[in-house]
């Protein structure tokens, strides 16, 4: 009986370390980890993205395990790019390299997210 207990506890273990890694992308969650990038991309703030906007960036990259992932961020980043008035595209082609962060894909309103890798 231990070993049966033993054996369910370790597998609930992994499940619970492992359920926070297989979550997969959330439009909304991303938009909430990239709002300190917003005064960067309208040129308001500075020449490089904040801290804070970068972490946000490396966060999103983690979200974005399947091809599946990475469409559906691009599609996000697209339509949330296409609300927001005043977003300099320059800086929002050159955001994730000032960062030093590769997600896949660029950020850019005109991108075929169906051709995301």
């Amino acid at each position: 009986m231990k070993k049966v207990f033993v054996a369910f506890l370790t597998l609930l273990i992994i499940m619970v370390l492992t359920s926070n890694l297989v979550q997969g992308f959330s439009c909304d969650n991303a938009k909430q980890k990239l709002s300190p990038c917003l005064s960067y991309l309208i040129g308001e703030g500075g020449n490089a993205p904040s801290e804070p906007c970068c972490n946000g960036i490396t966060q999103l990259k983690l979200s974005l395990a399947t091809r599946e992932d990475r469409i559906g961020a691009c599609e996000c980043l697209k339509s949330s790019a296409a609300t927001v008035p005043g977003i300099k595209n320059d800086l929002a082609s050159s955001l994730l390299k000032k960062c030093g962060v590769d997600i896949g894909f660029p950020i850019s309103r005109d991108i075929n997210c169906q051709s995301v890798p």
